[in-house]
């Protein structure tokens, strides 16, 4: 090797500015003013860091760590300090960088930085959304124990190029939210329910198996998924006992919180191929643990035990239940490890509402069907993906893509007709297709399967709007959020649509103002404002409108909605016309 090589061992952070080339078309000047101080932020905040930065290419950036923890930390306090409004007032929107990193053997020459490490890297971030650092296990485990950083499995992922999976990582800092759908609300005091409650705690990896993560995290929603079969237990929903991850709080408080009488807290670890699970089952109001559990797996299949272990705890939670009930947990076959972690991807991508979002959740959800044929629910996310091709005009041939859609929500169901969420896309499907009385049938048989399960009830809350059944709607809304009290925004959607529906127009504003992301709200609030009298409100929304989809027609949009009542669809149309929104 010559001698202006050297190898060394460290870590590698790529990162690359979204959409680059639409900034420089809209606003060359101010896209560059902002790029020199992105620029010069790297600069600083990496040396500060003791690393490198190795290359500044037009839109991305390559720098090295010795340090890992210091590397995370500082790409960290990039992202935060990127987030903040930007002190200067062109009219380009703030700049935002996907961030990857991988840890490892570096080959440091004259003209760049060379190695696996540094492909990984790249490929990393080509996975990240705009603002979040994804990182290795590697760097995980050069990371070790820290108070400072929160790493959430991602999956174990087959990345482009690459010979072996990586189990990648979000990392943040302990005070920042876990996602967008698991973000503690403001929560009042919640009555128990008549039934036994209960929610399942995130259950928490022990050891340093990478693995451990990932498979923690598919215990815990299979969890709570097989729990919400039985009709006798009233089960908190995914986002809300997500949101309590990574936070130390006592079960007791956590349970109060919520509204449960019961709480699961557990812990899982991988031994090569064996699975143990501590389970210990908390009084909410007393704090004291009622009833503990060992239970361990052995074979080949990690995931096949995982599986199993969800279907005997919750069989142990729900004590005696139906015998059909208990056939339905043993008939779906489990997917994949890597085939389950595109699926957790994809749907990262898919509730952005956005084009770039929309394929890449659709090619997570077709490489989990690579993996994995047999996998419905990845079959039924794919039938999503199509349907909001349709919707938002991203397909080319937008009737073929609702046709597709439907087609594969028919296979998912077909697939696995136990699985609930199969037919809730089905549901979905059908109504878009201008068939509500089809969606309310899907609809209705979700939940048959699983009359517990919150997000089939805000979807079907909606498919009753559009049969004209509002009122019903915001009762199912109701329940929905009473058993997932860290709601998602779709939620809200729904409740808002219900009250547009009865002319509520201030309560419509007021239910969209509580979204994380009222982006999606603003043709209803454009609409809303206006038939309200409150034309200045009502323009600035509809800008928003087009500044989100500028092909956006009033014309072309009515066209898109199932509502039953022609005179529904009129009074919204006339809303959006008022609004200032292009016929």
């Amino acid at each position: 090797m010559p001698s202006a090589e050297i190898e060394r061992t460290a870590a590698v952070l790529h990162a690359d500015l979204e959409n680059y080339t639409g900034r420089m078309a809209r606003d060359p000047r101010g896209t560059m003013l902002a790029l020199r101080r992105c620029r010069n932020l790297f600069r600083s905040r990496v040396a500060a860091a003791g690393g490198r930065v190795v290359d500044l290419a037009a839109d991305s950036v390559l720098a090295e760590f010795p340090d890992a923890k210091a590397g995370v930390l500082c790409a960290l306090a990039i992202q935060s300090r990127l987030a903040e409004p930007m002190a200067h007032t062109c009219e380009v929107e703030p700049l935002r960088y996907r961030v990857g990193m991988d840890f490892g053997q570096l080959i440091v020459a004259r003209d760049g930085l060379y190695g696996l490490a540094v492909n990984r890297a790249a490929r990393i971030q080509e996975i990240a959304e705009p603002g979040e650092v994804l990182v290795s296990d590697a760097v995980q485990a050069a990371v070790g124990p820290t108070n400072e950083i929160v790493f959430a499995a991602q999956g174990i992922l087959r990345l482009k190029n690459l010979p072996d999976p990586v189990a990648v990582f979000r990392a943040r800092r302990p005070d920042e939210p876990s996602d967008v759908a698991g973000r503690r609300r403001p929560l009042g005091n919640l009555a128990l329910p008549p039934l036994p409650s209960l929610v399942v705690l995130p259950i928490r990896p022990l050891g340093s198996d990478p693995r451990g993560s990932v498979l923690a995290e598919g215990l815990t929603e299979d969890l709570i998924t097989d729990l919400s079969r039985f009709r006798d237990l009233f089960v908190i929903g995914r986002a809300s006992a997500f949101a309590y991850r990574d936070l130390d709080l006592p079960a007791s408080r956590i349970g109060r919180e919520l509204g449960v009488r019961w709480v699961l807290d557990a812990g899982l670890r991988v031994d090569d191929d064996r699975l143990i699970l501590h389970a210990h089952l908390v009084d909410a109001a007393s704090g004291k643990v009622a009833w503990s559990e060992r239970l361990e797996r052995d074979g080949a299949d990690l995931f096949v035990l995982e599986r199993d272990l969800a279907r005997n705890l919750a069989a142990m939670l729900a004590g005696r239940v139906e015998d059909q009930e208990q056939r339905r947990l043993h008939r779906a076959g489990p997917p994949q490890l890597e085939a389950y972690g595109q699926l957790l991807l994809g749907l990262g991508h898919l509730y952005r509402y956005t084009a770039a979002g929309n394929a890449a959740a659709r090619a997570a959800f077709e490489r989990a069907l690579e993996l994995d044929p047999g996998y419905a629910r990845a079959l039924a996310m794919l039938s999503r993906t199509h349907n909001y091709d349709w919707r938002y005009r991203w397909s080319r041939e937008p009737e073929i893509s609702l046709a597709l859609s439907l087609e594969l929500a028919r296979e998912a169901v077909a697939l696995d007709p136990a699985d609930a969420r199969g037919y809730a896309e089905l549901g979905f499907a059908r109504l878009y297709s201008k068939d509500v009385a089809g969606a309310l049938e899907a609809y209705e048989t979700a939940h048959r399967l699983n009359p517990n399960d919150p997000d089939v009830l805000a979807f079907m809350a909606d498919a009753l709007v559009y049969a004209g059944r509002a009122r019903e709607a915001l009762e199912l809304v109701a329940k929905a959020k009473r058993l997932n009290p860290h709601y998602p925004d779709v939620y809200l959607w729904s409740e808002a649509d219900a009250l547009f529906s009865l002319g509520l127009y201030d309560e419509v504003v007021a239910a969209i103002g509580k979204m994380r992301d009222p982006a999606e709200g603003c043709r209803l609030l454009a609409a809303s404002h206006a038939l309200a009298g409150r034309p200045a409100e009502a323009r600035r929304y509809a800008e928003l409108v087009l500044r989100r989809q500028p092909n956006f027609t009033v014309s072309d949009w009515i066209a898109t909605q199932p509502d039953t009542d022609p005179e529904e669809r009129e009074r919204f149309r006339r809303g959006l016309l008022l609004a200032g929104l292009p016929p």
